[in-house]
């Protein structure tokens, strides 16, 4: 019995840390950040600079209105910086800001079993337990917000290809084409991911509590 007594105790230790590192964790707006991002800003830079870039390229070296399509590639490099840097600002002014995610990973104190069963939960493969739903909120917050910036940043790189797969030729171009079909899967399990924090957030929000 002593050694089951030495237990509870350490559980509640483990706990009471998660707990306390959770405290004040919250999604303040992380996913209309990144639907701003995605259906305003980075639409609209893509064609903007792609024009200027390709009229930019035009003018710099000569040719017609019928050789446009040669032009391209300046489009897209001008595409490709506007988005870096574009994106890093972004991210900066306003993912950043629409999360609260501490200093330290609140699942760090528990054990493996507790983190995948907190995951889980997260995930939706498992009812949430309401004893330790700050725990498990803050832990869908953490890596939801990480993933909001790595979507920011995969915007980019189909750009850096693409110029590839329209004027390469041969292997290169299938494999250029074969990386932005990977890109883009990759993404939509980000995306899905991202989303599925979000749910989890919404479905176990107190009343009268800020909305995810």
């Amino acid at each position: 019995m002593s050694g089951i007594d030495d237990l509870i105790p350490k559980s509640d230790d483990r706990w009471t840390t998660a707990t306390r590192r959770a405290q004040g964790i919250a999604d303040l707006g992380l996913g209309g950040a990144l639907k701003t991002y995605y259906t305003l800003y980075f639409p609209a830079g893509v064609i903007i600079l792609v024009t200027a870039g390709t009229v930019g390229g035009m003018l710099a070296f000569g040719g017609g209105t019928a050789d446009w399509a040669s032009f391209l590639l300046f489009g897209f490099f001008l595409a490709v910086l506007g988005a870096a840097i574009g994106g890093l600002i972004y991210n900066a002014k306003k993912i950043a800001p629409a999360a609260e995610v501490g200093r330290i990973d609140v699942l760090l104190s528990l054990e493996d079993e507790e983190r995948k069963d907190i995951r889980r939960q997260v995930l939706g493969k498992t009812p949430v337990d309401p004893d330790h739903l700050v725990v498990s909120r803050a832990a869908a917050v953490q890596p939801r917000k990480n993933l909001a910036t790595q979507l920011i940043w995969m915007s980019m790189l189909p750009l850096v290809f693409i110029p590839q797969v329209l004027f390469g030729a041969g292997f290169i171009q299938w494999l250029m084409a074969t990386s932005v079909v990977v890109l883009v899967l990759g993404t939509m399990f980000v995306v899905r991911d991202f989303q599925r924090a979000g749910r989890f957030l919404a479905r176990t929000l107190e009343p009268g509590g800020p909305p995810e």
